[in-house]
């Protein structure tokens, strides 16, 4: 039990971590080409939206993996776990209403938050952040879409 939990926890945190470094890492990116184009001081204004890029989606990608538990537990569809031998190339993933549901809770509580801590104005942020989960949703959606399809291919590709 207490290592499921453990599991479950890391899973959560590498799902959380990997998330927030490529939006720091697109933030980095973005601030140099801003400081370049504005002529602002490259190292400053490249971390300065880097950190800003971090807090934002820490903000909603937290609120995000909080709206999924709460959906999944509510909704009670579990993932698909069969033990057919199909099941190892079946993906894991939950529905798409799900994942698309929890980035929608995620963008507008997470932008109600990050809306409020930078300008004052929550519904700025969630208004702002919402179409951008669900693009990212919608982006985790294909990136599973595509590991499926390579593992059948892999384990098509054995069999042969």
């Amino acid at each position: 039990m207490a290592s499921k939990l453990m599991e479950d926890g890391l899973e959560l945190i590498d799902h959380l971590a990997a998330r927030v470094t490529a939006s720091a890492l697109a933030g980095l990116g973005c601030g140099a080409a801003y400081a370049t184009f504005k002529g602002f001081p490259i190292p400053k204004t490249s971390l300065s939206a880097s950190l800003s890029c971090a807090l934002v989606s820490t903000a909603c990608f937290s609120m995000e993996r909080l709206a999924f538990g709460v959906i999944t537990r509510v909704s009670e569809q579990p993932r698909i776990d069969d033990n057919s031998e199909s099941s190892a190339i079946k993906p894991t993933t939950p529905s798409t209403n799900i994942v698309y549901a929890s980035h929608a809770l995620g963008g507008c509580l997470g932008g109600g938050i990050a809306g409020f801590l930078f300008q004052g104005h929550p519904f700025a942020g969630a208004f702002l952040l919402t179409p951008l989960m669900l693009c990212a949703g919608k982006m985790e959606l294909k990136l599973e879409e595509y590991k499926a399809e390579r593992l059948r291919q892999l384990v098509k590709g054995d069999n042969e």
